[in-house]
């Protein structure tokens, strides 16, 4: 039982991770949310839908894959470091969109988005797959409910007017999500090799 809930807040540190850092689709939650917040919540809902539909795409290929499936492990390491070394490197911008599109259009508009994003693909095949095996479906489910909590109060901080409070809180949180990465890309790296040493 305690394993379970282990893995379960691993999950939902790790989806935190993934979620907070600026990025293409923050930026565009965050656009959308200068609206409203459903508008904002409506894009992260989709791009939510789409890392579901992603990761049931990666369990199949993985079962495929056998014990082959390691060798995607240090791919899934280069991945996440990228990803670490990429949110430091980033920079948040949020420009208003015109336009009056309707939550349901920007929830399609975030599962397309989502699923041509390149990166979400390669991360789901790669890191996701790695994450998923070494952790299991507990910390799945921790990982998507930060990122459903993510995708509530991100849109509704924006509304309101606080986003980050500053650029020395962007900077941390930066700072936090990049090192919380790495040191889950060096634990998949570790766990990778063990099984060939």
């Amino acid at each position: 039982m305690f394993q379970q809930f282990y893995d379960f807040v691993l999950g939902m540190i790790f989806g935190f991770l993934l979620a907070v850092p600026p990025g293409p689709m923050n930026a565009l939650i965050a656009a959308e949310a200068t609206r409203s917040p459903m508008h904002g919540t409506s894009v992260g809902l989709g791009a939510m839908t789409a890392d579901g539909v992603l990761m049931v795409i990666t369990y199949l290929f993985s079962k495929v894959l056998g014990h082959y499936v390691y060798y995607l492990y240090f791919v899934g390491f280069g991945v996440m470091a990228y990803l670490a070394v990429s949110i430091l490197r980033s920079t948040f911008s949020s420009r208003n969109s015109g336009g009056k599109r309707s939550p349901l259009l920007n929830y399609v508009m975030g599962i397309s988005m989502g699923l041509t994003n390149p990166y979400q693909v390669f991360w789901w095949l790669t890191a996701g797959l790695s994450f998923m095996s070494i952790f299991g479906i507990f910390s799945i489910a921790g990982l998507f409910l930060a990122i459903l909590i993510w995708v509530f109060a991100f849109p509704y901080v924006v509304y309101v007017g606080k986003v980050y409070g500053g650029s020395r809180v962007d900077f941390a949180i930066k700072l936090v999500s990049a090192i919380g990465i790495l040191a889950f890309a060096v634990y998949i790296f570790i766990y990778a090799l063990s099984h060939f040493i």
